[in-house]
């Protein structure tokens, strides 16, 4: 502590700067500071040459001078020396990380240091420092070396084996996607139909005298229908307004033939906080959730929730300001920020969503969703290349099995972009047998943020039949993805020629792995219809489900005659 006048000399005095002038027989030359403490400044260095010098610029006063620093190799054993110029340029550095990450990364491998990228680890042998590309001591160079390429082999081995896996994969959906499947009414198996009652056999009857009569309706000359309603808006470009039916967000989409209605149920928060926003007024709404905030500082679900009532209530500026608590609570937890992301995607706002889906992927880069996540966030922002870049990653790198075919799903949304993008892509780092787009009537992609967790995705088409991973083919040709049962999805359900009538969209929460779970693992539910094509159109919403075996309602579609 500093008492009479010294604290007020010390902040009126200008303290001594000292910069580097200029260097011979140096290289990266670098201060730890540009004040010296207790007289000293620290200088570090690369010796390009045996001896050398450094000259130093003092500013102190009206009248700054040079002095000059002879510096010579240090003697055997001068590891100190380098180890805190590698310490000095990773902290110059990380001033700018995203840029200099690699640079940082090697550095700190390099010359043993904890940073971002780097940590602690214990290295016993050649097979240690090779499993993780750090350098090793002169005496095993050459057991490292060998292990590397043998290393580098071993993945390219891996990656053409993966690539030739989802290459077959794919052909499997194509074949899938060109094959026509009946639109008329599931068949009874004959079992069934000898224990019908005689009044289940009339009603049979009656459904086959009805199809015949609407087989003969096709088949009679097209009569010119009444033009279809405009096409709604995206509900991320109606900012959650007020849906048109009761606790439903619906929009319709015309197509050829008929149209598309979805209605979306969203997710209705029970707690006291949000019935007090459901009924204030527009002017009130932010003094409601301040009055509020104090006894909710440390819980997502708070934030979540208002933000949702104040899309609802097309308040989109101080939802996003309420959404961005959660990256400041957060700015570590890969499901919170995924959470947030989806939130922005799902207000409209991919710009911003971009930068928290990098994060995600720096935080996670071994987890395929990461990839995808920021794809899609570009594609939405009209990014095209940067999204088709990122979605290839997913495609071509070998994952964990707990990931089963996440690359069929990266490669629906991969061709679309490129269908609906208007310049041409640089596919290079594809391989072309992959480069097919397969629209789609209707497409329903389910993920989730809990890790560890195996939510199922249900849907219940016109014949009553449920698509969903015991059931992954239906008889219209519905497809059902392969069951994620390791946390993050997506579950996707595809159909090419979707049957007129309803289909009833569910999500069932089967069970988790994890030691600790919050009070409700968030769904997210992207819907598109005319998937692939120009007419294209999503419809996002959030939902959440509350322990295991329950399940809940997301939404439903509407496909016209």
């Amino acid at each position: 502590r500093l008492g009479g006048g010294g604290a007020a000399a010390l902040l009126l005095t200008r303290a001594p700067r000292v910069t580097i002038e200029s260097s011979e027989g140096v290289a990266d030359a670098l201060l730890a500071s540009p004040y010296a403490e207790n007289g000293r400044v620290q200088l570090a260095g690369r010796l390009t040459e045996a001896q050398g010098r450094v000259v130093l610029r003092i500013d102190a006063g009206r009248r700054p001078r040079t002095v000059a620093v002879p510096v010579r190799r240090a003697p055997a054993g001068g590891g100190f020396a380098a180890q805190r110029w590698a310490t000095l340029k990773v902290a110059l550095l990380e001033a700018d990380y995203d840029v200099n990450r690699a640079q940082v990364e090697r550095l700190g491998k390099r010359f043993s240091l904890i940073t971002r990228g780097t940590s602690l680890i214990i290295l016993d042998n050649a097979r240690d420092y090779a499993r993780f590309a750090i350098e090793p001591p002169p005496e095993l160079r050459a057991e490292y070396e060998r292990l590397r390429a043998a290393g580098v082999r071993t993945l390219e081995a891996d990656r053409a084996a993966h690539l030739e896996r989802v290459v077959r994969q794919f052909q499997e959906k194509q074949a899938w996607w060109e094959r026509e499947f009946p639109k008329g009414d599931k068949p009874v198996p004959a079992i069934a139909k000898k224990e019908q009652s005689p009044a289940g056999a009339m009603q049979d009857r009656r459904a086959e005298m009805a199809e015949r009569r609407d087989e003969a309706r096709r088949s009679a000359p097209a009569i010119a229908a009444p033009a279809p309603a405009p096409m709604a808006a995206p509900r991320a470009a109606q900012n959650l307004a007020a849906p048109a039916v009761p606790g439903m967000a619906k929009a319709a989409e015309a197509a050829e033939g008929g149209t598309i209605a979805i209605r979306l149920q969203p997710w209705s928060p029970d707690a006291a906080y949000a019935r007090r926003l459901h009924e204030a007024d527009a002017a009130n709404l932010y003094r409601v959730y301040v009055d509020e905030r104090a006894g909710h500082q440390n819980s997502t679900a708070f934030f979540l929730d208002v933000a949702d009532l104040l899309l609802a209530k097309n308040e989109k500026a101080l939802a996003l300001r309420v959404l961005s608590n959660l990256a400041e609570m957060h700015f570590e937890d890969r499901h919170i920020l995924r959470i947030l992301g989806y939130r922005l995607m799902q207000a409209g706002e991919p710009l911003a969503a971009v930068p928290v889906f990098k994060r995600v992927l720096a935080l996670s880069p071994e987890e395929p969703q990461s990839y995808r996540d920021l794809g899609l966030a570009h594609a939405a922002a009209g990014e095209h290349q940067r999204a088709v870049d990122a979605l290839a990653e997913v495609v071509t790198r070998p994952w964990h099995g707990r990931f089963p075919e996440i690359e069929l799903i990266a490669l629906a949304e991969f061709n679309a972009i490129i269908a609906q993008s208007p310049v041409k892509l640089d596919l290079a780092r594809i391989d072309p047998r992959l480069v097919r787009n397969l629209p789609l009537d209707v497409r329903a992609v389910l993920a989730w943020d809990a890790d560890n967790t195996d939510i199922d995705l249900h849907v219940t088409d016109p014949n009553g039949e449920v698509a969903f991973y015991g059931n992954r083919l239906t008889f219209q040709g519905g497809r059902m993805s392969a069951d994620f049962t390791g946390g993050y999805g997506p579950e996707e359900f595809s159909l090419r020629n979707a049957k007129p009538g309803k289909y009833r969209i569910s999500a069932q929460f089967y069970g988790h792995r994890q030691q600790v779970v919050a009070d409700a693992t968030t769904l997210m539910l992207r819907l598109a219809t005319r998937f692939g094509t120009p007419r294209s159109s999503d419809q996002f919403i959030t939902l959440r489900l509350k322990g295991a075996g329950s399940t809940v309602f997301v939404g439903e579609f509407e496909v016209g005659g």
